[in-house]
């Protein structure tokens, strides 16, 4: 029989590994105070996987293009279209958006007075830990407290709160990062064991081979080439008697990186709704994985449908503050699927209309500043010239 130097051992007992669910401590139990949520959520946004499928999911939002409906004030209308810009409800929305992983997001508008308009210029961000909701003050459901002042933050020309909300009607929000504490711990857990078996079959055993005429002479052998093994460090060298040959025995650990792909997995089920599209796919169909974006897309867009309702709340505190009494316009985030430029080409191309204005937002091709900075590719006459007649044979002598 073939020897082989190379010992594959299971230091993970199953059972064992099962206890550290216990570990996984139930959500109620930490979901209630506002300290130990902020900090746990923060930790989670530690883990790389974590935090790059919030910032993903927060992203394909932020990318999104708003419009204006008509107001029948057209001075209105232009208002809003040039003082609130794209850079402006960005700036908003990167602070709002915060309420997908945590619940909740607030913000103070910072106004100032330019022009002859009054004009937000800044958003500052209000911790979530300095906010409350006590029985005892007087407000309306879901307007939060500043704790440390006081203060009802009620005025919504000053103060915007937005909510990751289900339809619960919670106050602080549905956190995405609540449904995905679990596989999270459960993956810092399993790193922290897999480091402990790490170093129990990390470092190679040594076996030295002898032979004795007895048992209790093989005892004493035995116990007096361990400890003189035990005292070796790396790069040491010793010389000993009776003993036919020194055999080096390494073991490795199985099964953890399938640990990590299961937690990482449904960490994306529980902030994306989906795995396939940000996950690696060994064995996902195409039909599959269109899927799956679908269901991100829906997911996306829903995001996008409850953030255009408290951009709203800013688009009505401009129209208060400069046209008292006047109806502000609508503001709604395309959330609609664009067509590829290949088929926005065949449209031109065929004499379809096609709007200048969505190719400038939405695809952001360059617009030019007046005609001089146009650039227009001229089309072959093909040796015809204005005046319909063939210039080859024209010019021919």
């Amino acid at each position: 029989m073939a020897r082989t130097n190379n010992v594959t051992s299971r230091v993970i007992d199953l059972n064992s590994f099962r206890s550290i669910a216990s570990y996984v401590s139930d959500t109620q139990d930490w979901i209630g105070s506002v300290q130990e949520r902020e900090s746990i959520f923060e930790e989670m946004r530690d883990d790389a996987r974590v935090d790059s499928l919030v910032v993903d999911r927060k992203n394909k939002v932020l990318q999104m293009y708003g419009s204006f409906s008509e107001s029948r004030n057209k001075l209105v209308s232009e208002a809003c279209e040039n003082l609130l810009t794209f850079n402006t409800f960005y700036k908003l929305n990167n602070i709002l958006l915060n309420a997908v992983p945590y619940g909740i997001a607030a913000c103070e508008v910072v106004w100032e007075f330019r022009g002859g308009w009054y004009v937000p210029t800044d958003f500052v961000s209000i911790p979530r830990t300095a906010l409350s909701f006590p029985q005892h003050v007087e407000r309306e459901w879901g307007t939060p407290v500043l704790t440390a002042q006081n203060i009802v933050l009620g005025d919504k020309r000053k103060f915007i709160i937005h909510r990751n909300d289900d339809g619960e009607l919670n106050q602080w929000g549905r956190p995405a990062l609540r449904s995905a504490y679990a596989f999270w711990k459960f993956k810092q857990l399993g790193v922290k064991f897999w480091a402990m078996a790490a170093e129990l079959c990390g470092v190679p055993s040594i076996l030295a081979i002898f032979e004795t005429k007895s048992e209790e002479e093989a005892r004493k052998r035995a116990k007096t080439l361990t400890q003189a093994l035990e005292s070796w460090e790396s790069g040491s060298s010793g010389a000993f008697g009776n003993v036919k040959d020194i055999k080096v025995v390494s073991s490795q650990i199985n099964d953890f990186n399938k640990i990590v792909e299961l937690c990482d997995t449904e960490i994306a089920y529980a902030i994306t709704g989906q795995a396939l599209t940000t996950n690696t796919a060994q064995y996902g169909t195409h039909a599959q994985g269109q899927e799956h974006v679908q269901t991100y897309d829906n997911l996306v867009k829903g995001d996008a449908y409850k953030l255009q309702q408290s951009d709203q709340l800013l688009v009505n505190a401009f129209v208060e503050l400069n046209f008292p009494g006047e109806l502000a316009p609508r503001y709604d985030i395309d959330s609609t699927d664009f067509a590829p430029w290949e088929v926005i080409r065949d449209a031109i191309d065929r004499g379809v209309p096609v709007s200048l204005k969505a190719l400038y937002n939405k695809i952001h091709l360059p617009e030019p500043v007046d005609e001089k900075d146009a650039f227009i590719k001229e089309q072959p006459s093909f040796g015809f010239s204005d005046k319909e007649k063939d210039d080859f044979f024209q010019n021919r002598r």
